[in-house]
């Protein structure tokens, strides 16, 4: 692999964690401008559950997950 193939992948793979920490912070943001705490919630069983607890939940776990493994493959600069 030529070096500018090398920067072409390199770039991609860049851009896909950076989308995928993004989709972590949009489901967050989608989360708090258009499911409000206390605006919705789902009956299961005898109780019922408020679903922006749960997208939160999931949006700041996926962040943080994909933001780790970013950062792990940004730490690893093996492109010299």
């Amino acid at each position: 692999m030529d070096a500018l193939e090398r920067k072409l992948v390199r770039a991609d793979t860049f851009l896909w964690h950076l989308v995928n920490v993004g989709v972590g912070v949009a489901i967050f943001i989608a989360t708090v401008l258009y499911m409000p705490l206390g605006s919705s919630s789902i009956g299961v069983g005898g109780f019922s559950i408020d679903p922006f607890y749960l997208l939160v939940a999931f949006a700041v776990i996926y962040s943080c997950w994909t933001g780790i493994d970013f950062w792990r493959w940004y730490a690893d600069d093996d492109s010299g």
